[in-house]
């Protein structure tokens, strides 16, 4: 397995555009987390998603504050090591299926630019659900669209606190779960590929109420390598089913 790097370091300069993002362009009725409050009473507890859960997202071009999408996200299947979340926008199947092995590991990721289908279940959640975990996790994923071809990914996951969370669907109390990757990606003119995600867990709703990712890379540009950035995109829970 490939050894895992010192984590990669958030750079000043996206850090303050995270912040402003967060700070700026959030949809009606959602609130920016802010400071960390104290964790719920007594042990929380991680649920297997169940079939015929569901939740429905708003997602965010953070970079115009607008609305590009809605999300549905549905538990289809509910196996022990097999959970598949199919996921559609207002003109129907728009995306691949996200499957889990469990509710705290991911086996298929769409939620990013390509799908990606990991090698081993890559932890998305610390166990147990609770501030202060930290996890490290290296392993290597593949595309459906290249099956053969394995690429490298390096998953930094923290958990720093609870948040409070205010979304179109209500106020939560969250688990702030921030995850630095590195990774390779298919497009072999992308290098030093790079991605920031953090996600607010709500244990009552089973799922993240508000997530937003972001990542940069490397282009050959002549005699040097150009930065390149990626989407900066956000989900806001709009409401869910139990």
């Amino acid at each position: 397995m490939h050894p895992l790097p010192a984590p990669p370091a958030l750079p000043a300069r996206r850090r303050l555009l995270l912040a402003a993002a967060a700070a700026t362009v959030l949809p009606a009725g959602c609130a920016t987390p802010a400071r960390f409050e104290a964790p719920p009473a007594g042990a929380v507890s991680l649920a297997a998603p169940r079939t015929g859960q569901r939740w429905r997202y708003a997602e965010i071009d953070l970079y115009n504050g607008r609305q590009r999408a809605e999300v549905l996200a549905r538990v289809v299947e509910a196996q022990p090591g097999a959970i598949r979340i199919s996921l559609s926008g207002a003109s129907g199947r728009e995306r691949d299926d996200e499957i889990r092995a469990d509710a705290a590991r991911i086996v298929q990721e769409p939620w990013y630019d390509l799908t990606q289908v990991f090698e081993q279940p890559l932890p998305t959640l610390p166990l147990p659900l609770a501030a202060g975990q930290r996890l490290r996790t290296s392993t290597y994923f593949h595309t459906p669209a290249a099956p053969d071809d394995r690429l490298w990914w390096g998953d930094w996951l923290e958990a720093p606190g609870w948040q409070r969370v205010r979304v179109p669907a209500g106020e939560f109390l969250a688990l702030r779960v921030d995850r630095t990757i590195h990774f390779r990606h298919p497009d072999i003119w992308r290098e030093h590929c790079r991605r920031w995600d953090t996600a607010w867990y709500a244990p009552e709703v089973g799922r993240w109420v508000l997530r937003q990712w972001t990542g940069e890379w490397l282009m050959p540009d002549g005699p040097t390598r150009a930065v390149v950035y990626e989407d900066r995109i956000q989900w806001a829970l709009l409401d869910w089913q139990a």
